[in-house]
């Protein structure tokens, strides 16, 4: 644990505990406390007929690449029959260590391609390998409905012709039973010890992982919150808790521990 750094400083990330991973073990073992507000839930669009018409081009070969931007891209293939597997030819690629996580999970032994520095879309638009142009190099992109078109016009600008499809919603937490991502015990039924409600973050240090969870908090509390030190994850999240008037400590510039432990520290 950082010297200027309280220990057992209270953390609260603004996900579900399932969701958890080397982010929160690292900063328990920083000597954080560590809770979860969840605010977004994610589930299956109510129709998904164009997810399995992609995850069949995928299966014959027509891609050259998957990319997912997001743990619950793989999860929603998942659901709708991919087993894991790739054709021959056909690369993955992930935003982050958060994403190969869930992508070995649900059965793909192949080592996927990663940004080096920034894991963002911004990252994956500046290293992402130069595509073929005209008619060839097709490339899958799943992704929430609330996705913006970074990824895709970056990707377009390399050469690469991109289809993209509708993997899930980002919806309200929770989401619908029958069509929802996240596997596991609702935390809030089961009265996890470590789930939070905005009335209980008062004095905490707030993480807001993502826009959507900017949108939601802001929306529920309606300008009701005092005593919060927010921090930012991601450039769209601080544009997005610009925009909606929260004051940040600062914004991670990486998506770990030592990100969120930086803009604590004061390092820039």
């Amino acid at each position: 644990m950082p010297a200027d750094l309280p220990p057992g400083t209270r953390i609260v990330l603004t996900r579900q505990p399932v969701q958890a991973g080397r982010l929160e073990q690292d900063l328990r073992e920083a000597g954080c406390t560590v809770g979860f507000l969840p605010l977004t839930d994610f589930e299956l669009p109510a129709d998904f007929t164009e997810l399995r018409g992609a995850l069949e081009r995928l299966n014959a070969g027509d891609y050259a690449w998957l990319l997912l931007t997001s743990p619950n891209s793989a999860r929603a293939l998942a659901r709708v029959g991919w087993d894991g597997t790739l054709p021959s030819g056909t690369q993955v690629a992930v935003t982050g260590p958060g994403t190969a996580r869930v992508l070995a999970q649900v059965g793909c032994l192949l080592t996927p391609w990663m940004p080096d520095g920034d894991q963002s879309a911004a990252g994956i638009a500046a290293e992402f390998p130069a595509g073929p142009g005209g008619q060839g190099g097709q490339v899958l992109l799943p992704q929430s409905q609330l996705a913006s078109d970074e990824v895709p016009t970056g990707l377009r600008s390399l050469g690469w012709s991109v289809d993209r499809v509708e993997a899930y919603r980002t919806v309200p937490y929770p989401a619908d039973a029958e069509r929802r991502l996240l596997s596991g015990t609702d935390p809030l039924l089961a009265g996890d010890e470590d789930v939070v409600g905005l009335e209980d973050v008062e004095g905490a240090v707030v993480v807001l992982t993502s826009p959507s969870a900017v949108r939601e908090v802001t929306r529920q509390a309606q300008g009701s919150l005092h005593g919060v030190r927010w921090v930012a994850i991601g450039q769209p999240t601080r544009q997005a808790a610009e925009q909606a008037g929260l004051q940040l400590l600062g914004t991670a510039r990486t998506p770990d521990a030592r990100g969120i432990l930086d803009v604590l520290r004061g390092v820039r």
